[in-house]
C-alpha cells in the first residue's frame, strides 16, 4: 500500500487496516460495503465523463439551463433561499437559511470540473447542511471556465469569499466555515489562504472538502489512473488540468496542495479510494500535519469520485459524518461536544 495513504489517515499499515479505521468513523457495516461494491458493478457499464472535452459540458449546462427555465425556484419563492448580487462583479451567491437563527456561515464551492454546474444545484444539499449545522450556506455562482478561462473563476471565488467575509454581520454570525466538493475544494482552499492573507484567519473555524481537486499537475494517482476509472475518466481529468492551468497566475498553476499551510484551521478532508484524485486530499493532509494544523484525512472504501452524491448508505453516512463535524467546529465554545 501506498505509505502516504497509511500516514494520511493516521493508524494503518495495509489495505484491510485502513478500510477499517474509515469504516469505524464513519459507522460503515459490511452491508453497506457491500452496497457500494454492487453499485459500483453498475457503474462499470456506464460510459466515463471526460472532462477535458468541452462539448461534454456544454450539454450538461445546456441540459441545466433548461431545467432552471422549467421548473420554479421554489426555495426562494418560500423565501428559503435568498440571492445576493455582488455590486461591483457579475455573479451571485445564493444564501440557504436555516430554520431558526444561524450561528456561523458556511462558503461553499460547487464542483463540476471548473467547467459545468452552477448555485441552485447546491439547493438540496445546502439545505441539509444549513438545518443539521444550524448555518447559513452561501453557494458562490462563480463563472465557470467552459472557455479554460480558469484565472477568472478563481478571481470570482477570491472576491466572493472576501466580500462575504467582511460583512458577516449581515448574516448575524461571528465566522465561517470554507467547503468545497471536487474542483470547488480547489477553489474553497484558494479562498481559505486568500482570507489569511487579508488578516481574516480568525473569522475562518473550520475548512471542509471532499473528493477535492488540490493537484493541479496532477497527482501521483490521477497520472496512474486509466480510462477505466469508475464515473470519470482519469486521462481526460489529466487533461483538462492542462488546459485550464495556464489562464492561472504563476504562483497558482500547480494548485494549492504546494501552499503555505501556516496557521490553518481545523480541516476535515474526505476522498474515496477509488478515486483517481485521491492523493490530492493525501498530500494536502501531509502537509498541513507537518505544518502542525489539526487535520483529519478519511479515505473511504468502494467509493468513487462524487460518491457522496450517490444513493448509497455509503454517501448518506458520510454526509451525516461531514454534516456533523461542521457543526461542531462551528458551534459556539459552550455548545461543543465534549
Amino acid at each position: 500500500m501506498h505509505q502516504g495513504r497509511d500516514d494520511a489517515i493516521g493508524s494503518a499499515i495495509a489495505d484491510d487496516t485502513a478500510t477499517s479505521t474509515a469504516a469505524r468513523a464513519l459507522d460503515l457495516s459490511q452491508e453497506d460495503l457491500r452496497q457500494a461494491r454492487r453499485f459500483n458493478r453498475l457503474l462499470s457499464w456506464m460510459p466515463r465523463f471526460k472532462t477535458g472535452r468541452r462539448w461534454n459540458a456544454s450539454l450538461v449546462q445546456i441540459a441545466t439551463r433548461t431545467w432552471h427555465a422549467l421548473t420554479p425556484d421554489v426555495r426562494r419563492l418560500r423565501s428559503q433561499v435568498s440571492v445576493l448580487t455582488m455590486p461591483d462583479r457579475p455573479l451571485s451567491i445564493r444564501v440557504t437559511h436555516p430554520p431558526g437563527r444561524p450561528r456561523a456561515l458556511i462558503v461553499h464551492f460547487h464542483g463540476g470540473a471548473w467547467v459545468m454546474g452552477d448555485a441552485r444545484l447546491e439547493d438540496r444539499l445546502a439545505s441539509q447542511i444549513a438545518t443539521d449545522c444550524a448555518a447559513a450556506v452561501a453557494v458562490i455562482d462563480f463563472r465557470n471556465a467552459a472557455d479554460d478561462n480558469l484565472g477568472r473563476t478563481l478571481e470570482d471565488a477570491l472576491a466572493a469569499t472576501q466580500w462575504l467575509a467582511t460583512d458577516l454581520d449581515r448574516f448575524g454570525v461571528p465566522h465561517l466555515v470554507l467547503s468545497g466538493e471536487s474542483s470547488g475544494a480547489h477553489l474553497a482552499m484558494e479562498a481559505l489562504f486568500h482570507l489569511r492573507a487579508a488578516g481574516c484567519a480568525h473569522i475562518v473555524k473550520g475548512f471542509y472538502a471532499i473528493c477535492g481537486a488540490f493537484d493541479l499537475k496532477g497527482s501521483p494517482s490521477l497520472r496512474r489512473s486509466t480510462p477505466g476509472s469508475l464515473l470519470i475518466d482519469g486521462p481526460s481529468a489529466l487533461e483538462n488540468l492542462r488546459r485550464l492551468t495556464p489562464s492561472l497566475p504563476d504562483n497558482k498553476r500547480r494548485g494549492p496542495a504546494e501552499g503555505n499551510f501556516d496557521e490553518l484551521p481545523p480541516a476535515l478532508l474526505i476522498a474515496g479510494r477509488l478515486d483517481p484524485i485521491a492523493d490530492d486530499s493525501i498530500e494536502v493532509c501531509q502537509r498541513w500535519r507537518r505544518a502542525g494544523g489539526d487535520v483529519r484525512c478519511i479515505l473511504v472504501p468502494e467509493a468513487v469520485h462524487g460518491f457522496n452524491r450517490m444513493p448509497t448508505a455509503l454517501a448518506r453516512k458520510t454526509n451525516r459524518f461531514a454534516r456533523h463535524w461542521m457543526r461542531a467546529i462551528s458551534a459556539p465554545v459552550a455548545e461543543e461536544p465534549p
